[in-house]
């Protein structure tokens, strides 16, 4: 399934947006789907719900920017170690997706400007 990216006004083009998987008793085949201004969506990728993740993950990008320059000490300047325990803290609170944990801390190593690669993002 492609996904239409005019659908997503403001939300980047790299920001990750998946379905989300849902389930229906009963007996019959049934369809999970959302409908938003009269066109049918996966659980997940309705416009309105991929805005509101994106906007939380940028807000946690802005609290993972200074959390990490502080956290930095603590690893003695090592700045993939740094960045690998913050990774790990946020993927175990389960806020979001696997793929937008990645999306944000790429986003915080960018605005960081720290030479890390992408082995301390490995799930």
């Amino acid at each position: 399934m492609t996904t239409d990216r005019a659908s997503y006004p403001g939300v980047p083009a790299d920001f990750p947006v998946s379905a989300i998987t849902s389930a229906i008793g009963g007996a019959h085949p049934k369809m999970s789907l959302v409908e938003e201004d009269g066109k049918f969506y996966a659980p997940g990728t309705a416009p309105s719900e991929v805005t509101a993740a994106f906007q939380m993950c940028d807000d946690l990008v802005s609290q993972m920017v200074p959390y990490c320059q502080r956290k930095l000490a603590t690893f003695e300047g090592d700045r993939h170690a740094t960045v690998k325990a913050a990774f790990k803290g946020l993927l175990a609170k389960r806020w979001c997706s696997d793929a937008q944990c990645v999306w944000i801390m790429r986003r915080v190593v960018r605005e960081l400007q720290w030479p890390v690669g992408d082995s301390a993002l490995e799930i």
